[in-house]
Parts: C-alpha cells; structure tokens; sequence
C-alpha cells in the first residue's frame, strides 16, 4: 500500500505532544499506538531539511512537516509537499553530498536520479521498482517514491562520509578485533561491525562503572576526572 500525503487517523504525534507539553523528556509512545509509515516520513524529512538548511537553520514552519485537520486526521504540510513536488531541496542536497561540476545542472528530480546511479545508487521502490520522475511529480504526491529518493540520498551520504577503512581506523582507537575474521567486507558490514564493538565497549565501561560503584574500596582512592572517552566511538 502506498503512503500519500495523510499519516493515519489515530493523530498519535498529537496525543504523544498533548502527554509531553512543557516537558523536557520525550514520551515512549506505546506499540500498539506506535505509526511506524509516519515516523519512517518524519525522520526523512527531517534529515533532508537538516542537510538543504542546515540543522539550526530550518525555516519554522518546516520543523513540523505535519498538520492535523479539524476531522483530527493528520496530514504532510502543503508547504512541504510543494517543495518535493518542486525538487528543490533534491538538488541542493544531492550537490552538497557529491561536491562535483556536475552539481549545476541538478535542475529536475531526473538529473538527481542520474547523478545517484552515475555513483552506483540506484532510487528504487521497496518492490525493487525503479523510481521515476513521473512518480516524483506525481499529484497527488506519491510519498513511497519520496522516501525512496530521500533514503537514496542518504546512502550516497553515507557513502562520501564513511568508508570501511574509516570506520576499521575509528574501532582500532577503543578495541581489538582478528583480521583475519572480523574484518568488514563492504559498507553495511562495516557498519555492523562498528555497532557491535560500541555495544561491547559500553558494556565494558557499564559493567567496570556497576563494580566501582559496589567496591569502593576496591577503586583507586583517587580516581581519575572523567574523561570524554567515547568520542574515540566516532569515525
């Protein structure tokens, strides 16, 4: 089933907001409530107005890219739907990430989708359809085609940002591993395998934390300042 433009009847964000309003903390939606087509086109479009704007510099009235209507039906704000429809935000965010000459002609969503298969991404539909311009200027908005065009962009993101020798340089900084076993063999491995040294070295520092706190006399009577350690987590 495709996702357009309304997220769902049960206005979840709302009820969620109406829990939270004046507090800090963000509420665990419970499961049962829980609208993952919406939160999947949230968190799209958040990164993608992170990356055209700048995180601290989204336009106010994108912050929120839903409205609910006096039926309580939660939808995509016009606004934001105009600017998908427009590819505007596409290109500049698409030239930001591949940084070459030709970033000047990103003027459609086609010379977008060319631009991310010249770099072996490839804008596809979850079916394995291939996503066209049709689809991305369709009206009224076809949103699969969207979150897979956002989704291809921040696979070529990635792509420029991390490598694996990258993320092998930053595991080498905070743990041991067997080359001759663990080594990663392409960018999700990579990935994989950066997550699971982070989850054994937190459980180190949580479990070594847990005995300090139980043996004090065990600890040194002057115990080091803490240190910020975990940005070593980082590639």
């Amino acid at each position: 089933m495709d996702v357009d433009s309304s997220t769902g009847g049960d206005s979840t964000r709302k009820k969620g907001e109406l829990a939270g309003a004046g507090e800090a903390t963000m509420d665990v939606v419970p499961l049962e409530m829980y609208d993952s087509a919406r939160a999947k086109i949230a968190a799209n479009l958040r990164w993608l107005f992170a990356k055209a704007y700048g995180i601290d510099h989204i336009p106010e009235h994108l912050r929120d890219p839903f409205y609910t209507d006096q039926y309580d039906q939660e939808h995509i704000k016009p606004p934001v739907i105009h600017l998908l429809l427009s590819c505007e935000l596409y290109c500049r965010v698409c030239a930001l990430i591949l940084k070459t000459e030709q970033a000047v002609s990103l003027q459609s969503h086609l010379s977008v989708i060319q631009a991310l298969s010249r770099k072996g991404i490839y804008v596809m539909e979850s079916d394995d359809t291939p996503v066209t311009e049709e689809d991305l200027a369709c009206i009224p908005i076809k949103m699969s085609a969207h979150i897979s065009m956002i989704d291809a962009l921040m696979m070529a993101y990635t792509v420029e940002m991390i490598s694996i020798e990258k993320v092998v340089a930053s595991v080498k900084r905070f743990s041991t591993f067997s080359a001759s076993k663990e080594l990663p063999f392409d960018l999700e491995d990579a990935m994989v395998f950066w997550i699971n040294k982070v989850n054994m070295k937190m459980r180190e520092v949580t479990e070594r934390e847990h005995k300090v706190k139980h043996h004090p006399l065990e600890s040194p009577s002057h115990p080091k300042s803490p240190s910020k350690w975990y940005w070593k987590l980082v590639p």
